[in-house]
C-alpha cells in the first residue's frame, strides 16, 4: 500500500521518533519501522498512476498555503489489528484539503482504502500498529497515557510514501506548499 501523506515538522518528527523508540525498547513494538517517516495520511491506495499522481500533487501543493494543526490526546483504533495513535483535531482547513486530495486522486488511484473517504477519515499520527497484542498493549498505555499530546505544528507539504508488501516504506516525493519556507 502507498500513502499520500504530510510529514511532520522537525520538532514533532523528533518527538514521534522518541516515542517509537521507547515503545520499541520497552514494549517490543517494531511494526512502525515499516514506515519510518512520522506523518499523517491523507489517503492510502494499492497503487497509483505515478505520472498523474505527481502532477496532481504538484498542483495541490501550488494551490495550498501552509496551515497549523493541533493534536489532542491519544487514541486506539480497536479490533483485530489495533492501532495506537495521536489524533489531529479535524478543522475546516484540514477537511477542505482532504476532500480536495480525495476528489483529485479518485481517477488515478487503484483500490483507495475507504477508511480515508471524507466521511470516514480520522486524521492521526500512528504510534504503534501490526504487533499490538493483548499482552503488550498495557505497556504502551503505561508509557503514553500520562504524556501531553496537545501539539501544534505547521503542515507545509504533500508527500508520497511508496511501500511494497514487506519492504520498508520509501519517500518518493515531497512537494512544499505555496509560500513554505
Amino acid at each position: 500500500m502507498h500513502g499520500l501523506v504530510s510529514l511532520l515538522d522537525e520538532k514533532h518528527t523528533q518527538k514521534t521518533k522518541e516515542i517509537w523508540q521507547t515503545l520499541k525498547e520497552k514494549c517490543r513494538f517494531g511494526g512502525i519501522d515499516s514506515t519510518p517517516f512520522p506523518h499523517f495520511s491523507w489517503l492510502i491506495a494499492e497503487d497509483f498512476n505515478w505520472p498523474a499522481l505527481k502532477k496532481c500533487m504538484e498542483e495541490i501543493a501550488a494551490e495550498t498555503h501552509p496551515f497549523t494543526v493541533q493534536t489532542n490526546g491519544l487514541g486506539i483504533f480497536s479490533g483485530y489489528l489495533p492501532v495506537i495513535y495521536i489524533p489531529l483535531v479535524r478543522t475546516e482547513a484540514l477537511s477542505k484539503l482532504h476532500r480536495l486530495i480525495w476528489e483529485r486522486t479518485q481517477e488515478i488511484g487503484t483500490n483507495i482504502v475507504s477508511y480515508y473517504a471524507p466521511e470516514n477519515w480520522t486524521p492521526h499520527i500512528t504510534l504503534a500498529y501490526e504487533d499490538i497484542k493483548r499482552g503488550n498493549i498495557s505497556c504502551a498505555m503505561q508509557k503514553l497515557a500520562f504524556q501531553n499530546f496537545k501539539w501544534k505544528f505547521e503542515v507545509d507539504n504533500l508527500s508520497f510514501i511508496q511501500q511494497e508488501d514487506d519492504v520498508i516504506g520509501q519517500m518518493q516525493s515531497k512537494f512544499k506548499f505555496k509560500g513554505s519556507k
